[in-house]
């Protein structure tokens, strides 16, 4: 991975996003989709997690909460399909990222009321089997989610910090709850952020930064989209436990499987 990208380019939003995402590793953008937007699919997302959810997970059963998750909604026809392929929130990832993308997966997630656990300190890219120039996530809100429903928080600035670009996942699975801050320990004295969003905002945030999601305390549950988004060259890098059935160690993506941005409608 780089921390350093080519300039953006501009129309998607404004360039503080972009100064935000390169300086600090994620934005806030408010309103990405529209409040019928919003409707229609969240009602999506809630009747495809009724017929199908499975208990999310940060792999090899590591950080397990009673998240509830689509699975690759991104390939499946329907509604949330659509909203993985969304040109609005592709063409602002783009501009962040700097360089063409494709989606690696988009799917829905429902943080039920009452569910006091918090999503372990991590970054993405410890599970990811990918390299490549940049890897970012678009969570979208679908609800209105404060702090007490579960939000994110970020480490400004955590994806500039030092080599190793990633611990191994053993690491991670032995310490699942502190391999983020015993693998870079100075991270552990960074400020951290917080960030409630309204329903139709998004945060986008890159793989190397290290965050969280707090308990929903609410009586309400937390429902959000996260797409994921690689740079176009992407190739497949597996490492023990993160295998993709199909996919061949050094191979790029193929565009049939995972979209190009480019091409979305």
């Amino acid at each position: 991975m780089t921390d350093t990208m080519p300039e953006a380019p501009s129309g998607a939003v404004a360039e503080q996003y972009v100064t935000n995402f390169r300086d600090h590793g994620f934005t806030h953008v408010p309103n990405v989709l529209t409040p019928a937007e919003v409707a229609r699919f969240r009602n999506a997302a809630l009747d495809t997690i009724e017929r199908e959810g499975v208990a999310a997970g940060m792999g090899m059963g590591v950080g397990r909460t009673g998240i509830v998750t689509t699975t690759q909604a991104f390939r499946k026809a329907g509604i949330l399909r659509e909203l993985a392929r969304h040109p609005r929130v592709g063409a602002i990832a783009e501009q962040l990222a700097g360089v063409p993308l494709r989606v690696f997966n988009g799917d829905a997630q429902l943080k039920p009321p009452g569910d006091e656990t918090d999503t372990i300190w991590h970054d993405d890219l410890t599970f990811a089997p990918l390299r490549g120039r940049i890897l970012l996530n678009a969570w979208i809100a679908l609800v209105d989610v404060p702090a007490e429903r579960g939000c994110m928080t970020f480490v400004p600035g955590s994806h500039r910090r030092p080599d190793p670009y990633r611990v191994p996942l053993a690491a991670a699975k032995e310490n699942p709850n502190s391999f983020l801050f015993t693998g870079w320990p100075e991270l552990g004295w960074r400020p951290r952020l917080t960030v409630p969003v309204r329903a139709g905002d998004a945060t986008f945030h890159q793989w190397r930064v290290g965050h969280t999601a707090g308990p929903n305390t609410s009586d309400e549950a937390r429902i959000a989209f996260i797409t994921t988004y690689t740079d176009a060259a992407t190739t497949y890098d597996p490492h023990p436990g993160l295998e993709i059935p199909g996919l061949v160690a050094g191979e790029q993506l193929s565009d049939d499987d995972y979209p190009l941005v480019a091409d979305f409608e």
